[in-house]
């Protein structure tokens, strides 16, 4: 900062001030000076960065985007494209600004990341001063994404000899905490062949993970379907249950989920339904090919044991990665009941080619 004590002599030969400080010399050899400091002070100052250093010596500045199952985003100053990078390879990690830091065992600090020495970090929070040295590999995320999802369009249309028209809208976002977990999920099918409708149906889903322990969450989940071919006007599942993450890294995701849960369902011809039902439901996502192949399969099954009746929906299928966030999009989703309305199936399969969008928050 500039005082006004050194800048003071400028202003001894200015009109109208009296010469109270020194000789008109010498403030003429201060001018200089004085002018110096004030083209420094105003000139922009290189902002301060993140810092990353590699095991094999590399570094790099810019910014740490975030780092989550054992992947660090890592947007460089010399690269418009942020850059995917192994948390195995980084030796070495240091930010300019307070991060949320999550460590394995729980503990969670919001605060600058400092490296005291190769393989460790360590946090400064304004509250609780520096934490302990820590080793990198005891990090499970920074900065972690506040939320992600993915986008499906798919379809088909046929003219000619045969005039078909088919379309799949699916949506999913998810908004994940350490403890908590939110997902919405809908779907929408819908089909025509020369002229008349082939299918309509439609899906939509709201559910709340707490995760008690790292791997151990209970849920409450709402579910809703429609399906007009399948004389279902509206069935609406509401139930509570228990579940146990297996897996959720970047390369695989796996659970397993077991809960009650109460039906209501409203058929366009014949007699509503009301029950009590068991509930499961698996779900795995495998990246079987690095950043080339994911497969996925999920599934939720309903035992009625007053009817002995099983209704069960799964989706399973997979994307190959194009460019970017999108993704080609292969999908089989099968549907089954038991007892169907009388007069109709009981399964439905459905397959889908189409484009997905992935995104999260960085």
């Amino acid at each position: 900062m500039i005082t006004a004590g050194f800048c003071d002599p400028v202003l001894l030969k200015m009109p109208g001030v009296s010469n109270q400080v020194g000789r008109a010399g010498s403030s003429l050899s201060t001018l200089p000076g004085c002018l110096g400091m004030l083209l420094l002070a105003l000139l922009p100052h290189s902002a301060a960065a993140d810092e990353l250093r590699m095991k094999n010596g590399d570094r790099l500045t810019g910014e740490i985007v975030r780092m989550e199952k054992e992947l660090l985003i890592f947007k460089s100053a010399y690269a418009e494209e942020k850059l995917a990078i192994s948390w195995n390879e980084v030796d070495c990690i240091s930010s300019d600004r307070n991060l949320p830091t999550e460590f394995k065992d729980n503990e969670f600090l919001i605060g600058r990341i400092s490296c005291p020495e190769s393989g460790m970090a360590q946090i400064e929070s304004t509250l609780l001063g520096k934490s302990m040295p820590m080793p990198l590999s005891e990090l499970r995320s920074v900065n972690p994404s506040t939320y992600s999802g993915i986008f499906n369009l798919g379809g088909s249309l046929n003219s000619g000899n045969t005039d078909t028209r088919a379309l799949n809208v699916a949506t999913r976002f998810q908004v994940r905490t350490r403890k908590h977990r939110f997902t919405v999920d809908a779907k929408h099918n819908y089909g025509k062949a020369n002229g008349v409708a082939t299918a309509r149906n439609s899906s939509a889903s709201l559910k709340y993970d707490f995760f008690a322990r790292e791997k151990v969450y209970t849920y409450a989940q709402s579910l809703t379907e429609q399906d007009y071919f399948a004389n279902l006007n509206l069935r609406n599942t509401e139930g509570l249950g228990m579940g146990y993450q297996f897996f959720d890294t970047r390369q695989l995701s796996l659970y397993t989920e077991a809960g009650i849960s109460y039906f209501n369902e409203d058929v366009m011809v014949g007699e509503d339904k009301r029950n009590a039902a068991g509930r499961w439901a698996v779900g795995v996502d495998w990246e079987a090919v690095s950043k080339r192949l994911k497969l996925f399969h999920r599934q939720e099954g309903y035992y009625i044991g007053s009817s002995n009746s099983v209704v069960l929906r799964t989706e399973q299928g997979l994307r190959i990665p194009l460019f970017d966030n999108i993704s080609a999009n292969f999908e089989v989703d099968y549907r089954y009941n038991r007892y169907p309305e009388a007069g109709k199936k009981n399964s439905d399969l459905h397959m889908i080619l189409g484009l997905t969008y992935e995104y999260a928050y960085w």
